[in-house]
């Protein structure tokens, strides 16, 4: 499996944003019309897209801070009670696969970048299907509020998704020890420490 990054005026985006329209139209009806500016894929050894999302940072506007009442200024905080300040959070958008298999390895890709740029804190609003996933990993993460569809726009375009019970949910560091979700890059990990 191949993870890229893809950048603002990738070649690749749109390719990426076929994939996650695709995959929410076939799994909600919905019409997906905001992108983030960057995009994650991931590709199977026949090169077709098996795996897109998004990552958003303050810089560029976030989406989920619309569920909570004051935005996530006023909903994130590290453990010892000091507020995340809004530069070192990152939110996760637009997970879109057509199988499981491949949604742990593009997240642990996306902690990686956001270690590698400063983010403390990622955010996420997932549904039920995906939480359950999440917390097979064992990952210490707090559900901050249902996604309520009446806080948006257009929420007839996502379909059926907020039948999904989605919330929005956030981890900061300090509540865990750099994690890597996928089985094969938290074994990869072990290993090298264990050297």
């Amino acid at each position: 499996m191949k993870i890229e990054f893809l950048e603002q005026g990738h070649p690749a985006q749109q390719e990426a944003r076929d994939h996650i329209q695709s995959v929410y139209s076939a799994c909600y009806g919905a019409r997906i019309e905001r992108f983030a500016p960057r995009l994650v894929t991931a590709r199977n050894s026949q090169g077709e897209i098996v795996c897109a999302a998004g990552v958003r940072t303050a810089r560029d506007g976030f989406f989920s801070d619309s569920y909570i009442d004051g935005g996530f200024a006023n909903a994130l905080h590290f453990p010892d009670g000091a507020p995340v300040p809004l530069n070192q959070v990152m939110e996760v958008v637009s997970v879109a696969s057509t199988t499981p298999f491949p949604v742990l390895g593009v997240l642990d890709f996306l902690l990686g970048w956001g270690r590698e740029n400063g983010m403390r804190c990622g955010v996420f609003t997932v549904t039920s299907k995906l939480r359950r996933l999440i917390d097979r990993t064992g990952i210490d993460y707090t559900a901050i509020c249902r996604a309520d569809p009446a806080r948006i726009e257009n929420a007839d375009s996502w379909g059926s998704y907020y039948d999904q019970d989605p919330w929005v949910c956030a981890s900061t560091e300090g509540r865990f020890d750099p994690v890597f979700l996928s089985p094969r890059n938290r074994a990869s990990a072990t290993k090298a420490k264990a050297v």
